[in-house]
């Protein structure tokens, strides 16, 4: 409160507390005078005066929380639409206190590829020569009521515009958070990510080729389940509906029809019920106050396109060092994911799996340096093997930007294929109250 405040403030509790004393010293009506309860000719009555001073009242106490309510972050009072009706903003449905919180990120990508686009693998191809707007994400949150939590996110790109995610999860159950909707599947530590939280411009070369680019999400139930174990144990079991959209990579037959033969080679035998499966556990330790260990295992099982079980067993493991001291300004993560993928009765295809690892050291408050290496193709032959290694530095001024730098180096172990060279510049921005990213 500035000192015009405070000498508002001052006048309005000396002139408040001497109306009463002068009240009660006043002499009594003479004789024949006006009743007590009726001023003189041309004098508000007791009963307007009072109702004058309660409107004074009412006006300075708004005016000193006018001038104070910036600073202290109090939202000042508003007056009503119409006197005497008692209509205001919030009567009129025109109130913010129930709308959700509401974030916004966007993704822009400007750089270079030597790939050639008519060899390019659509699920590796993702970073082209140019300049474009990678992503754009509106997020949506809110607590229903004290039993639910409703989360909503919306992603656009030049080609598309659609849901990531929309589920309501369950509050106030100990050890147990159960989610239903439209949720990412709980695979390794990469297919939960939104693209502003990935480590690098990318997902690992591994997941976009086996899981597609978009990973795999779909409607369904998801349960968390917090394990009583010295240590932090988390159980998360699903049943997800991938008939939903695109559907996932994994299950799907991308086979074309072969017109010479005849059988249709693009036949989908699955029925609407057949569902996807996924279990994930993860553990947690504390190796000292500084450093973290995380291991982590997931299956996934369902019923394919071709009368067949897929199976998909992954593990990751998650090293972080923060140390007590100085978490602000140096930090070290090392991050390693494996993956195997087994599409049953899928004509001509071998099980396939891949890795990927990956290094971020903080050196400055501000300042990352990154690098990883992925392989796809094991434990197939070395002909069929892809390898990819990236190098990244990034520049983040607070947690509402960054701008990073990537150089990425792919080669294909197959005779004849070439090295990809690709140097892109990406810039994040965030808007709002976005909330913290897992762990």
């Amino acid at each position: 409160m500035d000192w015009t405040g405070r000498a508002r403030l001052a006048a309005f509790l000396i002139l408040g507390g001497a109306t009463p004393a002068l009240a009660q010293d006043a002499p009594p009506p003479v004789e024949g005078g006006a009743p007590p309860d009726e001023a003189p000719p041309g004098e508000p009555s007791p009963s307007e005066a009072e109702a004058t001073r309660a409107r004074e009242e009412a006006d300075m106490a708004a005016a000193l929380q006018q001038a104070e309510g910036p600073a202290a972050g109090v939202e000042t009072a508003r007056a009503p639409a119409s006197e005497g009706t008692g209509a205001t903003a919030s009567s009129r449905g025109l109130s913010n206190l129930l709308n959700p919180a509401i974030s916004g990120n966007g993704l822009l990508l400007a750089g270079y590829s030597s790939r050639d686009e008519e060899d390019a693998v659509e699920e590796r191809a993702d970073l082209e020569t140019g300049l474009s707007i990678q992503e754009l994400e509106v997020a949506l949150s809110a607590i229903i009521d004290p039993f639910l939590r409703a989360d909503m996110v919306l992603t656009a790109s030049a080609e598309e515009i659609g849901f990531e995610e929309a589920y309501v999860t369950t509050l106030e159950i100990p050890h147990l958070a159960v989610r239903g909707g439209l949720i990412k599947a709980a695979v390794g530590r990469h297919n939960i990510l939104h693209s502003h939280a990935f480590p690098f411009l990318t997902g690992p070369l591994p997941w976009r080729a086996l899981l597609g680019p978009e990973g795999l999400a779909a409607p369904g139930v998801s349960v968390d389940l917090l394990i009583p174990l010295p240590w932090y144990t988390e159980l998360n079991l699903q049943v997800l509906d991938d008939h939903f959209g695109e559907p996932w990579a994994i299950l799907a037959n991308q086979t074309p029809d072969d017109p010479d033969t005849e059988i249709d080679e693009s036949l989908d035998r699955r029925a609407l019920e057949d569902l996807a499966y996924v279990a994930h556990l993860k553990t947690l330790f504390d190796l000292s106050a500084s450093t973290t260990l995380e291991v982590g295992a997931t299956v996934v099982g369902g019923r394919n396109a071709f009368d067949g079980w897929t199976s998909l067993v992954a593990g990751d493991m998650t090293v972080k060092w923060r140390p007590v001291a100085a978490a602000r300004y140096t930090s070290f993560d090392w991050q390693t994911e494996v993956l195997w993928l087994d599409r049953g009765h899928a004509p001509g295809e071998d099980p396939i799996g891949g890795a990927h690892t990956h290094l971020r050291y903080q050196f400055a408050q501000q300042w990352w340096v990154q690098g990883r290496g992925a392989v796809l193709g094991i434990p197939g032959s070395k002909d069929e093997r892809v390898w990819r290694g990236e190098a990244l530095a990034a520049f983040v001024p607070d947690e509402f930007s960054a701008l990073r730098l990537q150089y990425g180096l792919e080669r294909a172990q197959a005779e004849g294929a070439s090295f990809v060279h690709d140097v892109f510049l990406q810039v994040i921005f965030s808007m709002g109250p976005h909330p913290a990213h897992a762990y």
